[in-house]
């Protein structure tokens, strides 16, 4: 009997230390969270009182730095590919005030609504860039809506057909330095943009024999895992470029609009 009262008694001390150490663990827990340098300012994101910034943490949002600061920030430019086809065309040679404007409706040269290349084929000095992967939008000449337009029922919109002409084949090259190419891969519809249109479509129509009013939605774009790489460094006053190739010209409705995007993080120098 006795032996027993120590073994119950034994069994409770091990109880009563496992529930010290477990106490124990959760103090040190709290200490640590409490002077850690983020405690403040995550208390203050959940509701519970302003935060008391420290010196450290207002240094990890400066933005007139001593040094250099990373940010996310593609590169992009666009070009049109002509309604009679094209061969070649050829992307991040026409920085901002050069070249063509793409943009809908705008006239005149390159502006922010093209690209964000401030040098043909290059980085400015202090401008240094980690890219990750690719991305082309397709914006074909036709809308995607046609609404109340009389025409025979054969007639189609061309949205669909130009987004899959244009896409199954041609072959994006970028080529950094010394022509050396870092992608030589295809067809276009591998390089789906990050982005889309989200549409659910509607048919509506009426009219009389052979002609009819249709109201009408079609939309279509690539889609389908981003195209990563392993990553490069491009430093500033790298030449680079990028080419899109087609074996043959393909003919599609109207002008459209391709934008390459390169993901990846800029590299800034201190300002």
């Amino acid at each position: 009997m006795l032996g027993r009262l120590f073994c119950a008694k034994g069994a409770f001390n091990r109880t009563e230390r496992l529930f010290a150490l477990l106490g124990l663990l959760a103090l040190v827990g709290l200490l640590w969270y409490a002077l850690h340098p983020a405690a403040g300012l995550g208390l203050a994101m959940m509701g519970l009182g302003r935060p008391i910034l420290t010196q450290e943490e207002l240094n990890a949002h400066r933005t007139a730095l001593a040094a250099q600061d990373v940010i996310y920030a593609p590169l992009f430019d666009s070009i049109n590919y002509a309604a009679a086809g094209q061969n070649q065309l050829v992307l991040f040679t026409s920085p901002l005030g050069q070249g063509t404007t793409t943009a809908p409706s705008a006239t005149g040269s390159k502006t922010l609504a093209d690209t964000n290349m401030t040098a043909a084929g290059q980085l400015t000095k202090g401008n240094e860039f980690f890219m990750v992967g690719q991305e082309l939008l397709l914006f074909p000449g036709e809308t995607p809506e046609t609404a109340g337009l009389a025409q025979a029922p054969s007639v189609a919109n061309g949205f669909i057909n130009d987004t899959y002409l244009i896409g199954k084949s041609g072959v994006l090259t970028l080529q950094i330095g010394s022509n050396r190419a870092y992608i030589q891969d295809g067809p276009l519809m591998i390089y789906p943009p990050s982005a889309r249109l989200a549409v659910a479509a509607a048919l509506g129509g009426g009219g009389g024999t052979g002609t009819q009013t249709n109201a009408t939605i079609v939309y279509a774009s690539w889609t389908g895992e981003p195209y990563a790489i392993t990553p490069v460094y491009i430093e500033a006053t790298q030449g680079f470029q990028e080419t899109l190739q087609w074996p043959a010209a393909v003919t599609v409705t109207a002008t459209a609009r391709l934008i390459s995007r390169l993901r990846g993080y800029l590299i800034r120098n201190a300002q």
